[in-house]
């Protein structure tokens, strides 16, 4: 299966179908590792916590106040229905304000409030305790170089080109 290339728009003969290698799949691995990710955050934060796609988002306000929703897209990952919803929420529950941007009326500026940062500073031991322990799942000799990897794998667009030299990573 890697390193094989198969032709494009081309259907699979039915004894092909056993080549693809499911158990070891980037696919199922990546997101397999990414629901465990979001479950040590749970557990960290407990129920009622925020949950990692909203903790992050929220931090990213907060980190960079002013941010439009598009600039969120970006630096979080997520799409942008997916924003468009934890800003509305966020909005809903006191956390964030929007501010029409007077260059662009067309774009709202976002900042968090007192009740966001207090939201933050409630989840962010656990949030931490949860990176950290995600973190100590990759053997320390590896730990370096995963997480480097992550940062490149992250920087490629939908086309393959890579969008920006990742971030070294700098993991104990």
């Amino acid at each position: 299966m890697p390193g094989d290339n198969p032709p494009a728009n081309k259907p699979a003969q039915p004894r092909e179908l056993d080549r693809y290698d499911l158990a070891n799949a980037s696919c199922r691995l990546l997101k397999l590792a990414l629901r465990r990710a979001g479950e040590l955050v749970v557990e960290e934060t407990g129920e009622a916590g925020l949950r990692p796609r909203p903790f992050m988002t929220l931090i990213a306000i907060q980190q960079n106040p002013g941010v439009t929703q598009n600039d969120l897209v970006k630096i979080t990952g997520s799409d942008r229905s997916t924003i468009g919803e934890l800003i509305q929420r966020f909005v809903s529950r006191g956390f964030v304000t929007r501010k029409r941007d007077v260059n662009d009326q067309r774009v709202n500026l976002l900042s968090i409030t007192e009740a966001g940062e207090l939201a933050l500073r409630v989840n962010l031991h656990g949030a931490l305790r949860a990176e950290e322990r995600f973190r100590a799942m990759v053997p320390a000799a590896h730990r370096q170089t995963f997480f480097k990897i992550l940062a490149q794998l992250a920087e490629f667009d939908e086309e393959g080109n890579c969008n920006a030299a990742a971030k070294t990573a700098t993991v104990s």
